[in-house]
């Protein structure tokens, strides 16, 4: 199967392709607006800044949240967003089965614009699913040892089955199919903020986030905001991933 995708083209020529995906009890349209209506300095949405980029919005099947007994849009299950390692076993099902399906949307724009210039990202629960495609992508015969993709980019999030090392990561979807590149996530480049006042996810969970990425190896840029609740602080956030989409590739306009 496939993920349902809100596709928003280029408006100029195709040259970059970001991936974003929402957080839980959220869907692919509510993030895409909200999304542009999150601006700059300049009052300029992300979509306005890069012409040339196609965004795409996956979005998650409505799944069983087992503890609060209802359904909703959400690419795992989880018990506890104040401690996201309690009862970790509910998290596996939902990684195990979107993770592969993250990685073939990957290889898809990759085969259209190059894997340097596709950009993985998302907001809360979407970051946090995003992060195990990342680690899990696969090498290739042809593959450089420079390879990677163009950015990772991770907003108010947090680290699910975490492990000591990314091969106790990877071990715990117990994922088949094609070995995982090490060259790939490490090289990758990756932007994550939060902001202080996150009512939903703890700062400190962010920070427990970066620290683990920047302990497997990754180049990590962190910003950390005294407000913005759970989502980009506007407009300084918004300049932020201008600025480091911008240091990665990304031509503005």
């Amino acid at each position: 199967m496939v993920l349902r995708c809100v596709t928003l083209p280029a408006h100029n020529i195709h040259t970059h392709t970001v991936i974003f995906l929402h957080g839980r009890a959220s869907t692919a349209n509510e993030v895409s607006d909200e999304l542009w209506e999150s601006h700059d300095r300049r009052g300029e949405s992300l979509q306005h800044i890069f012409p040339s980029v196609k965004w795409v919005f996956p979005e998650a099947d409505v799944i069983h949240a087992e503890r609060w007994r209802e359904n909703v849009h959400q690419w795992f299950d989880i018990w506890s967003l104040d401690d996201p390692d309690e009862k970790r076993h509910t998290q596996v099902a939902g990684l195990k089965e979107n993770t592969p399906k993250l990685i073939r949307l990957l290889q898809a724009e990759a085969a259209r614009v190059g894997l340097r210039n596709v950009v993985l990202a998302g907001i809360s629960q979407g970051c946090a699913a995003a992060i195990h495609a990342l680690l899990n992508y696969p090498g290739s015969d042809t593959a450089e040892p420079n390879d990677r993709l163009g950015a990772f980019v991770g907003i108010s999030s947090w680290m699910s089955l975490g492990g000591s090392s990314v091969q106790d990561t990877r071990s715990a979807l117990g994922l088949d199919g094609a070995t995982p590149s090490d060259d790939i996530y490490r090289n990758t480049p990756v932007f994550l903020s939060h902001s202080a006042n996150d009512n939903i996810m703890p700062i400190e969970q962010g920070r427990r986030l970066r620290d683990m990425l920047t302990t497997y190896g990754m180049d990590v840029t962190w910003k950390e905001y005294e407000k913005g609740e759970h989502w980009i602080y506007a407009p300084q956030g918004v300049d932020d991933i201008v600025d480091f989409l911008k240091s990665v590739g990304l031509r503005a306009k």
